[in-house]
């Protein structure tokens, strides 16, 4: 992963700095903000109580897994 030094007004850091959560990097609220190509579960801190977030990180792994399975049995199929 590559970084870039960018300027800001003061301003914009503040604003930036004001919805940056606990534990996130600049570079997680800009994409958090702006959108990046997959929601993170930091967007879900503090919804889920008890071990329901670790299982719902079990069960969207496992679908993933499940996803890519049925993709490749598709491509056989194909052949």
């Amino acid at each position: 992963m590559g970084t870039k030094t960018i300027s800001l007004e003061d301003s914009a850091y503040s604003r930036l700095k004001a919805v940056k959560r606990p534990g996130e990097s600049f570079s997680d609220v800009v994409n958090r903000v702006l959108g990046s190509s997959e929601p993170s579960f930091l967007d879900f801190r503090g919804l889920l109580h008890g071990g329901s977030g670790d299982r719902l990180a079990e069960t969207v792994a496992r679908m993933k897994l499940e996803d890519i399975r049925a993709q490749r049995a598709r491509i056989v199929q194909k052949r």
